[in-house]
């Protein structure tokens, strides 16, 4: 029969090991804050990130790095959110580019609307195939 000690004890662990399997949030303005990845990137990464308002619109830039010996696809969109976190505006249609091996690709978006004060970028490659850790 297990004594009363080893109860909170049990409970300690218990609360611990839920802990050790959570993943801490992206710090604020982090590169992982601004992207969603709908699967896991094995073979792309999003390596740097750029926005500024020019003529009141959000400006966005987005590096991608391909560090494989292969072509790789990658579909991205924009969510461009508000002040509070709403969506602005429609979602918009998936965009495609091929990032060359061992190559650089940059993108670049605009706000539509100068309401936009933030925004995510989504990205999804069938290259990249797999469970989000």
């Amino acid at each position: 029969m297990p004594s009363f000690k080893s109860i909170p004890l049990a409970i300690a662990l218990l609360l611990l090991s839920a802990c050790a399997s959570h993943k801490p949030p992206p710090r604020p303005g982090s590169i992982n804050a601004k992207v969603e990845q709908l699967s896991e990137m094995s073979y792309l990464q999003v390596t740097d990130l750029r926005a500024l308002k020019r003529n009141h619109l959000l400006t966005v830039q987005a590096e991608i790095n391909n560090p494989d010996s292969d072509n790789r696809q990658l579909y991205y969109r924009f969510k461009w959110m508000d002040t509070n976190g709403f969506v602005v505006g429609n979602e918009e249609a998936w965009k495609p580019v091929l990032v060359y091996a061992y190559q650089k690709q940059t993108i670049t978006a605009v706000a539509p609307s100068p309401q936009v004060t933030d925004f995510r970028l989504v990205v999804q490659s069938p290259d990249n195939t797999g469970q989000l850790p």
